[in-house]
């Protein structure tokens, strides 16, 4: 379970410190507000994907379910 989480939580974020990175570092201009949304919503998602996690592979949790 901690694994899954740690990956979740790095698919998640990774995209939005590249999408940073290349915004602050890279060439003014590469990085639109539209190019910019997807990873912002990505990274808030994974707040949602830890519950979702505990649920699925916790086996009391799925035993009352």
């Amino acid at each position: 379970m901690v694994i899954t989480t740690v990956i979740c939580y790095l698919v998640c974020w990774i995209p939005y410190g590249v999408i940073a990175l290349l915004a602050t570092f890279g060439r003014p201009g590469v990085v639109t507000p539209v190019t910019s949304i997807i990873p912002s919503i990505l990274a808030k998602s994974s707040t949602v994907c830890n519950p979702i996690i505990y649920i699925l592979m916790n086996k009391q949790v799925r035993h009352i379910l």
